[in-house]
């Protein structure tokens, strides 16, 4: 019976071979990985092969989906793992390829990780590659990882990986945390994103990072040496490498907490700065920047010149010294303090300047501060400015001064009332003006003008900024020439912008011809002058539109006008202008009787169509004789390009024009 029973069984197993054996488990892990669900099948036929399914396999904060794992367990083994997706926030990463391979002849087997990588919100796929040496302790020893590439349509990123695994006590307990020591090296790196707002070319560096777990979290330093290269993150611009920074802080999900970040830049200084970022939001939720001694220049072209680069202010050259300090919570700005030592500000365009400056500036977001500024000279485009100081009271977003006097040539401009707020985004403010007189003598002067005498004086009673507009409530006065020249509904769009907009009106009264005519080298004309200049609109300073007249006032004065005054009134009326002399001998009378002069412009674009006086057919009269001796001047010319109008005024000054006789 027994002998039966052997029998059956083996022929029971040749009759039914068995060619593979199957093993499944919840999951296997160690300190490295963990298997979820695996499920190996063990080929008999090969002896060798060994397929693996699983539901996920983790690598630290990384997760495989559904691998598929093909082992060859011969005498020089290989591992292959590949899957459809892994997820890796904030990356998405699809057909990763991780292959493990002892059949080099090395003493050390390689492990090679391939990849397609995006940003979560970029379009673009990116090639990732890494060669790494597997130490034989893997979980002590050094990774050496070489030959690193991600690349894109937009990147191109070499480069190097050391991975050390490490222990470490926590605090004074003999718990050990685990750990790891890193260090990057990148190799003539470049990158840009699809915005363009962050880039990078011939970025070459290194960056050591060391982290251990610790309290639920890592604790973590770092260390980032910038050796060459040049860096854009919007709006700000770094070349020349020569920078180092060092950070260390505490990471627990979903906080980033920067506990202390120092930056040293050259030509600019130290900054320093903690803050805690959120990994889900996006944001700061608190951030503290200060730096102390850095060089004003420095920091200007390094950080607000890149915010304002359209603005007044966006084409400085500036030195000094600079301490300031910033805070905020959220998007909530608590807390700022800028020092300014001795500095000086050029605009490279002549606009304005200011030497030995100086300011401290605090702001609080609760309590109120009070800030004080003020510079040894200055100038605006010309005009050489005095000694000024000032201060003010800053309340959050508001800043109120009771008086600023700032002296100009031998006057100065009294403000009054000073009130300012930051609203909706946008700066309000308003202030009253008074002018101490101002010598026309040296305003002239200083502008390279003719020299004028008289004074420039007046009072505006109210100025306002508002909705990024200047408007002047009231009139101002210049007493120029013996009479009066007033500007009133002064409006000024954009004031500090790129293509500031200007609209105003002029009056001219009771001018003195005699005194202007000997201040420009005119030749002479005798009598009073007056004029309105209507609805002047200037865009970036340049006119664009306005009705103007300038014509003798009438009155019981003296109306002679020299015949140099004559060539060069036809002059300024361009070609097809003409002096039609009376008969006989007249032309060589120096000097002759008229009635009226004038001249009018409606300017459109660059256009301007000229009239004078009265009309004429086919011209006008810019100069009507009366009386014996006399003399006509007329034009015939009525559209006129305003280009060709202001070269006319410059021949004219420079005593380049002649005359055309009838």
């Amino acid at each position: 019976m027994r002998s039966w029973c052997l029998s059956l069984i083996l022929w029971s197993a040749q009759a039914c071979a068995i060619t593979q054996i199957s093993l499944s488990a919840d999951s296997v892990g160690s300190d490295l990985f963990q298997l979820d669900k695996p499920n190996a099948v063990l080929d008999l036929r090969s002896k060798q092969q060994v397929k693996v399914n699983a539901q996920r396999l983790q690598f630290g904060a990384a997760t495989l989906d559904k691998p598929n794992i093909s082992l060859d367990i011969s005498q020089r083994p290989t591992l292959l793992i590949t899957s459809d997706q892994l997820q890796m926030p904030p990356y998405q990463v699809r057909h990763p390829r991780i292959f493990l391979d002892y059949r080099q002849q090395t003493r050390q087997p390689v492990l090679s990780l391939d990849a397609e990588v995006k940003a979560l919100h970029d379009e673009v796929w990116g090639k990732f590659h890494l060669d790494c040496l597997v130490p034989a302790q893997a979980a002590s020893e050094t990774w050496r990882c070489a030959d690193g590439l991600y690349s894109d349509s937009r990147s191109h990123i070499p480069f190097d990986l050391l991975v050390t695994p490490t222990w470490k006590n926590i605090a004074d307990t003999a718990e050990m945390a685990k750990g790891v020591d890193l260090e990057l090296s990148l190799k003539q790196a470049r990158f840009s994103d699809a915005q363009g707002l962050h880039a990078a070319e011939k970025l070459t560096g290194k960056v050591n990072l060391s982290a251990h777990q610790q309290a639920g979290g890592w604790r973590w330093q770092g260390v980032f040496d910038w050796q060459q290269g040049e860096l854009f993150w919007q709006p700000f611009y770094f070349a020349d490498g020569n920078k180092r920074f060092e950070i260390r802080g505490f990471y627990r999900q979903p906080y980033l907490d920067i506990e202390q970040a120092t930056l040293s830049l050259q030509g600019v200084g130290t900054l320093h700065s903690q803050s805690r970022f959120n990994l889900v939001s996006k944001a700061f939720e608190t951030l503290k920047v200060d730096a102390s001694d850095v060089d004003f220049n420095g920091v200007y072209q390094a950080f607000i010149q890149p915010l304002i680069p359209n603005s007044a202010f966006g084409h400085l050259h500036v030195s000094g010294k600079a301490d300031w300090s910033f805070e905020a919570q959220g998007l909530q700005p608590l807390r700022f303090h800028l020092n300014i030592a001795d500095a000086s500000v050029e605009d490279q365009r002549g606009k304005f300047g200011f030497s030995h400056f100086n300011a401290d500036i605090p702001w609080d977001y609760d309590q109120p501060k009070q800030i004080a500024m003020g510079y040894q000279s200055g100038h605006i485009l010309k005009i050489p400015l005095g000694p000024t100081k000032w201060q003010a009271e800053v309340n959050r977003y508001s800043i109120t001064s009771p008086s600023l006097k700032l002296p100009i040539l031998d006057g100065a401009l009294d403000f009054q009332d000073i009130s300012a707020a930051w609203i909706n985004q946008s700066m309000v403010w308003h202030v009253k003006m008074a002018m101490q007189p101002i010598s026309m003598a040296q305003f002239s002067q200083a502008l390279d003008w003719p020299v004028m005498r008289g004074q420039i004086t007046g009072a505006v009673p109210l100025i306002t900024y508002a909705n990024h507009e200047l408007r002047m409530t009231g009139d101002m006065q210049f007493r120029l020439f013996n009479g009066m020249v007033g500007m009133s509904d002064l409006d000024i769009d954009d004031p500090l912008g790129a293509v500031p907009k200007l609209h105003a009106n002029f009056t001219m009264r009771d001018i003195d011809l005699g005194e202007i005519t000997r201040t420009f080298n005119f030749g002479s004309i005798s009598g009073k002058l007056e004029g309105d200049v209507r609805h002047l609109q200037l865009q970036n300073w340049k006119p664009v539109y306005m009705d103007a007249i300038i014509q003798t006032a009438d009155g019981p004065f003296e109306k002679k006008i020299s015949q140099r005054a004559v060539e060069n009134i036809t002059a300024l009326g361009g070609e097809g202008t003409a002096a039609a002399l009376q008969r006989t001998f007249l032309r060589f009378f120096k000097e002759f009787g008229y009635e009226k002069i004038g001249l009018r412009c409606e300017l459109r674009g660059d256009i301007c169509k000229m009239g004078g006086v009265e009309a004429i057919p086919d011209g006008f009269v810019i100069v009507k004789g009366k009386g014996a001796p006399s003399v006509n001047v007329n034009g015939y010319t009525q559209y006129v390009s305003w280009k060709d109008v202001l070269a006319r005024m410059q021949r004219v000054t420079d005593s380049n024009s002649k005359i055309i006789i009838d």
